[in-house]
């Protein structure tokens, strides 16, 4: 059998002291490739972009809505006061005839509602009322109650007429005010 020979002295194998061909000092550095960081970069640039533009829309959007809900609210409270400037001046529990629906004392105000509340069909006609109670304070309609009879013959009573209550608890009031009609 038989061996390889020995390598020389001296040799010429490489010298693991010694650096790689082109890695010294005066070499240049190899170049890395970036362009999958420039790719991902942009990408997440769009990205954010993208988000900052749909989170300004729905901004805008909140913004508007606010201000058309601002509006319709300060302008039905513009007609609620004119509405009411018209009306009958009543106080709780008192009675009143507004355009041919009596109402009837001893009725009161219980929260958001009016409770115990009759109305007598004074008009000499058949037909139903649809009473608003406008809440003031100072002049200014601070809210409202309505409220619907059944369908009533001249002299006939409901006694438990459809109120819808007010949005929130009534109170703080210094008059009220009563108008029959839309």
């Amino acid at each position: 059998m038989s061996y390889p020979a020995p390598p020389p002295p001296g040799g010429a194998g490489p010298n693991p002291y010694q650096a790689p061909a082109g890695a010294g000092f005066g070499a240049a550095p190899q170049k890395k490739d970036n362009t999958l960081w420039w790719i991902l970069g942009i990408i997440a640039a769009v990205i954010i972009l993208c988000c900052c533009a749909v989170g300004g829309f729905f901004v805008f959007a909140v913004n508007e809505a606010d201000d058309q809900i601002s509006s319709y609210t300060s302008s039905a409270n513009s007609s609620k006061d004119a509405d009411a400037a018209g009306a009958t001046t009543i106080s709780e529990g008192g009675s009143a005839n507004v355009s041919g629906a009596a109402i009837q004392s001893g009725w009161s105000v219980i929260g958001d509602d009016i409770s115990g509340l009759t109305v007598r069909n004074d008009s000499g006609s058949s037909e139903s009322f649809y009473l608003t109670f406008y809440f003031m304070k100072d002049g200014s309609v601070i809210d409202d109650v309505t409220c619907n009879t059944d369908y009533l013959d001249a002299g006939s009573s409901d006694y438990n007429p459809t109120c819808i209550g007010a949005i929130s608890d009534i109170g703080g009031f210094d008059e009220i005010r009563v108008s029959e009609g839309l």
